[in-house]
C-alpha cells in the first residue's frame, strides 16, 4: 500500500512541476505577445501587466494574483 502512495505522490509531483512550467511559459508569452488584439511591444506589455497589479487598473484580485504567481515561482 505504501508503494502505491509513493507512486501517486511521484505522479502528482511530476504533474505539479509540469503545470508550474506551463504557467511560466504563459507569463512569458503574455509579456512578449500581449493581448490578442495588441501589438508585439514587449515593454508596453510589461507596463500593462504592472499597471494591472499596481496602477490605475489595480484591484484586490490583481494583488492576490500577483501573490499567487510569486508564491508559485518562489517554490522549488
Amino acid at each position: 500500500m505504501e508503494a502505491y502512495a509513493k507512486q501517486l505522490r511521484d505522479i502528482i509531483g511530476g504533474l505539479t512541476g509540469i503545470l508550474i512550467a506551463a504557467i511560466g511559459l504563459f507569463v512569458v508569452v503574455r509579456v512578449v505577445f500581449g493581448q490578442p488584439e495588441g501589438t508585439q511591444d514587449v515593454i508596453g506589455n510589461i507596463q500593462d501587466i504592472i499597471n494591472g497589479f499596481v496602477g490605475s487598473g489595480a484591484s484586490l484580485a490583481g494583488l492576490i494574483t500577483l501573490l499567487i504567481i510569486l508564491a508559485i515561482f518562489g517554490r522549488k
